[in-house]
């Protein structure tokens, strides 16, 4: 494989792994290592978990790489997958404990503090970072989807399972559930400077 066609599109890369080529694999597994690991992090903080679900995913693929379709973007297919994995991993110890979950509560810890704003105290952050907790599971990790990975609403709609319209209302929501949370917070911020 040409190292132009490691780093073209994800089309290319798709036709070539399933046709076989062990070099489009590989590139594909170095490609999306990286971001599906960040991803799954949010779901569990045991690093072991979370590539033991990367490996079984792209141990799944390559099985059955004849049996998949064309695509033009891969990192939905990859990240829908992935979380599949995590969630049944998950669902699986929960069971041993004899807890219940469902893949729509899965906690997604995502922190903006820690990711885009590391080692300052901007008050910004922390404003932003108290109001996302104020959002479902499925919310954040549709707001990181969209916002901090940069899908679009299709991507965003196939990753997550949803239809696309699914996937706009749900963004909706949470900006609606961020704005309220945060005007909360800052008009309360503001009434307590105004006592002082």
């Amino acid at each position: 494989m040409r190292e132009s066609q490691i780093i073209g599109s994800d089309e290319a890369l798709w036709t070539d792994f399933i046709s076989g080529d062990r070099e489009a694999f590989r590139a594909i597994y170095e490609k999306y290592f990286p971001e599906l690991f960040k991803y799954g992090s949010y779901f569990s903080d045991d690093e072991d978990l979370v590539k033991d679900c990367i490996q079984d995913l792209f141990v799944n693929l390559h099985h059955y790489r004849s049996k998949l379709s064309l695509t033009t973007k891969i990192r939905p297919y990859l990240i829908a997958s992935f979380k599949q994995n995590i969630f049944n991993k998950l669902r699986s110890i929960a069971e041993g404990r004899k807890k219940l979950i469902s893949i729509d509560t899965l906690a997604f810890d995502y922190s903006f503090v820690a990711d885009a704003n590391e080692g300052s105290d901007d008050d910004r952050f922390s404003l932003l970072e108290k109001a996302m907790t104020d959002l479902t599971p499925r919310q954040r990790e549709a707001v990181y989807l969209k916002y901090v990975t940069g899908l679009s609403y299709e991507e965003l709609s196939a990753a997550m399972n949803l239809s696309y319209q699914a996937s706009r209302n749900l963004i909706h929501h949470a900006m609606e559930r961020l704005r309220t949370a945060i005007t909360k917070r800052v008009l309360s911020l503001w009434a307590m400077i105004c006592k002082i």
